[in-house]
């Protein structure tokens, strides 16, 4: 019976063992890719892609992750809302399309790993603080869209993708 015990401790050791190389296996790839994602927003040459909206009520949606985005090309932004109705929105896909400039990019990261970028966004039809939060170990992240002449704060949630590797549909802009 002591044996049959200790090979059984010895089976169960081996298997956590095992499944302790694929979860670390799994952390390495969230990991790399939430280096490249600090990498790009270093850069300011990144793509938000939003899979989820929380209006200021708490309701929140699921959208399109390849027509709801936030792009940044150095000091160039891109903000694109579009919803899956039957309305063609201002920007053809059914919601609106915005370009402008950024100003006042900061960039910190607090003792928990979370980085903070966040930057005023000035131009045609925008402007607002935008502040993006990146997740510590993986890609995912949050951003707070204020309007500067509102109170009407959006609320998203996505990944972050270097520009060169992010895959979006663009609208037309304002």
């Amino acid at each position: 019976m002591g044996i049959m015990i200790t090979s059984q401790i010895q089976s169960g050791a081996k298997i956590f063992s095992k499944n302790a190389k694929r979860i670390n296996k799994t952390d390495s790839i969230d990991m790399r890719y939430h280096d490249q994602a600090l990498e790009a927003l270093k850069d300011s040459f990144f793509v938000f892609n939003t899979e989820q909206i929380i209006f200021n009520n708490g309701i929140s949606t699921s959208i399109s992750p390849i027509t709801n985005f936030i792009s940044l090309n150095k000091n160039q932004v891109i903000v694109q809302i579009a919803f899956d109705t039957p309305y063609i929105g201002y920007n053809g896909l059914g919601g609106i399309t915005v370009e402008g400039h950024i100003s006042n990019l900061k960039i910190r990261t607090n003792k928990k790993g979370f980085t903070r970028y966040e930057f005023y966004a000035n131009g045609t039809g925008i402007a607002a603080r935008i502040e993006l939060m990146l997740h510590p170990e993986n890609n995912s992240a949050t951003v707070m869209i204020s309007p500067n002449f509102s109170n009407k704060q959006l609320n998203l949630s996505g990944s972050v993708t270097p520009f060169n590797k992010a895959y979006i549909y663009k609208g037309s802009s304002l």
